[in-house]
């Protein structure tokens, strides 16, 4: 076989590979959209802006978002989307779940539980390294300056509760699992879980105010201090 003919193929074979992913996402997007709204949320049109606090999640370098709901959820205020973004030589998918707090009490943060069969995640912010000892063996924990900013309790409640990923920033507390996507045949329990977690570690946050976390206003230079505006885009 000609070289020629060989890279046909294989041209051919990407190609199709891409169809099958981009019609898997869009699809992906609908049902998404679908159920969400039937749940009484709001479906995020494509390219509309979408205003999130800046953690580090959404300052991955490559992400893209993709079926995004909004709305309330048993009284609190919450937004779920889809989010894609390269680790290392493949892509990490996840669905990230948003609990939007009354006030800005949270200092910037992200805990990230330790698992042997993924990545360790390329995050932004400096790792802190004097960590509260419940939190030494199983956790990933990063702020700015490396300074773990809660007390004990919460590390206690995070040794207990190490399905989840937190970050968060001002009012805006976020909260997934890496490398997997909530299932839209059972969304209604994954949106029940999600919430009841990040009710759990609201709870344990001092009654702080951090005015210098702004949630709203538009897209700024600085990454670290302002609100950052996303375009929601249903392809890979």
């Amino acid at each position: 076989m000609s070289f020629l003919w060989i890279l046909l193929i294989g041209t051919a074979a990407i190609a199709a590979t891409l169809m099958l992913v981009q019609g898997w996402e869009r699809r992906r997007a609908r049902l998404l959209k679908e159920v969400g709204t039937a749940l009484g949320f709001r479906a995020v049109e494509k390219n509309e802006p979408l205003a999130v606090p800046s953690v580090e999640i959404m300052r991955k370098r490559g992400r893209i978002i993709g079926a995004a709901l909004e709305g309330t959820w048993k009284g609190e205020r919450v937004l779920v989307f889809d989010l894609s973004y390269p680790a290392g030589k493949s892509i990490s998918q996840t669905t990230v779940f948003m609990l939007r707090l009354s006030e800005p009490r949270l200092p910037e943060f992200a805990a990230i539980p330790k698992n042997i069969w993924l990545y360790t995640p390329t995050v932004d912010l400096p790792r802190v390294e004097t960590r509260p000892g419940a939190l030494k063996s199983h956790w990933l924990l990063y702020a700015p300056e490396g300074q773990w900013p809660f007390g004990l309790e919460i590390a206690e409640w995070l040794e207990e509760s190490r399905k989840w990923s937190f970050e968060g920033r001002g009012s805006g507390l976020f909260l997934y699992r890496r490398s997997k996507r909530a299932p839209t045949k059972t969304l209604h329990t994954w949106l029940d879980e999600a919430l009841a977690e990040a009710l759990k570690f609201a709870r344990r946050v001092p009654a702080r105010r951090f005015d210098s976390f702004v949630d709203e206003g538009e897209e700024e230079t600085y990454a670290h201090t302002r609100t950052f505006r996303f375009k929601v885009s249903f392809r890979i």
